[in-house]
């Protein structure tokens, strides 16, 4: 049966993409229907979960219809879940595939008409009706299986920020991944000179890497922040540094600002954070701080549902993944910035937030 899923985002589009990944064109398309034969309130109540490959994608209700469109490549295993936690369909498509996935309700026994898998052609006559409408894309960054984008041959583009005098930097792992050439710009305001920069360990699970300059004439002061690793509240004002979308914005570092919306991230996540500060594709790897000054997470996703919702890794997850990299000492991180006013402190860490490209 020839299908092509659509599979939209649940949450994150992660940052270190160009534009032109963004424009991809899904490769597969699945439509997921519940809906209600007759009129009787019996069935109204009917509401269920999709997952792909364990990964929640998005609830659902009766008489919904959820469009999912995918840019993933491989195997892809679809699960429908009932409010219980039993499965009530699983089924694996390939690259390419597209089909409907519903199931029809009876007013009188609505347990007792099951999910059906059908061509994309069918689903006017299996889903008669349907009342709302809403589409999921896959997040490019994050994606529930292989992905086209990971070979791409044009250049992607992210943040990164110094640890220590000796030149090593933290971004994200997805910033680096594949990667052939690492670069990094904006060294001291120069936005024109590349230097080379190393992988040195990286943390797929996490999200985070850790690179070095190759240049040893490049000298560094001690970043003047601390690591903030526990005690970070909800509603707590925080901003994210980083270089969005620099063909489209610029070279300027930007700030945004926003507060702590959840001291988790997606899917109840305990080592993220979710935050109302705005970021976009290219802040991925960079700072997120507190109002002290005190570093507190790495951004890496961007959520496809809210306007206003992003997410970082927790500073302590990023000392965690620092303390298991053989070779690496952890600096002495001192807040330096304590007295300064909130412009100043933001203008100081500036001095230590990059540009990285990758090739």
């Amino acid at each position: 049966m020839k299908r092509t899923f659509l599979l939209l985002p649940f949450l994150l589009a992660l940052q270190a993409l160009n534009m032109q990944v963004f424009s991809q064109e899904p490769i597969s398309k699945v439509l997921v229907a519940a809906t209600h034969i007759g009129r009787s309130a019996a069935t109204n109540n009917y509401s269920y979960k999709i997952y792909i490959n364990d990964r929640l994608v998005t609830p659902a209700q009766l008489n919904e219809l959820v469009n999912i469109e995918m840019v993933s490549t491989g195997r892809l295993s679809i699960n429908i879940v009932d409010d219980f936690g039993n499965t009530q369909l699983s089924i694996d498509l390939q690259q390419g595939d597209s089909c409907l996935i519903s199931r029809n309700l009876s007013s009188y026994k609505p347990l007792e008409y099951r999910w059906h898998v059908e061509t994309l052609e069918n689903w006017n006559k299996l889903v008669p009706y349907r009342q709302t409408r809403f589409t999921i894309n896959e997040d490019l960054m994050n994606p529930w299986g292989k992905n086209s984008y990971t070979n791409k041959s044009t250049k992607g583009q992210g943040t990164c920020f110094l640890l220590s005098p000796d030149g090593y930097l933290i971004t994200n792992h997805h910033v680096i991944e594949n990667a052939k050439e690492i670069s990094v710009k904006g060294i001291d305001g120069d936005f024109t000179t590349k230097y080379g920069a190393t992988l040195i360990a990286s943390d797929p699970g996490n999200d985070l890497a850790l690179i070095k300059l190759g240049n040893k004439n490049i000298k560094f002061e001690m970043p003047p922040f601390s690591i903030r690793s526990s005690g970070v509240s909800t509603a707590e004002k925080v901003y994210a540094i980083g270089f969005p979308s620099v063909e489209a914005m610029g070279d300027e570092v930007k700030v945004t600002e926003g507060i702590i919306s959840a001291k988790s991230g997606a899917q109840g996540d305990v080592g993220k954070f979710q935050i109302s500060a705005a970021v976009n594709p290219g802040n991925s790897g960079g700072p997120l701080i507190d109002e002290q000054g005190n570093l507190v997470g790495v951004i890496f996703a961007k959520s496809a549902l809210a306007e206003s919702a992003g997410y970082a890794i927790k500073a302590g997850n990023l000392l965690a993944f620092l303390q298991n990299v053989d070779g690496f000492t952890l600096p002495d991180w001192v807040n330096s910035m304590s007295d300064k006013s909130v412009v100043e402190k933001v203008a100081k860490w500036k001095a230590y937030v990059f540009i990285i490209e990758t090739n």
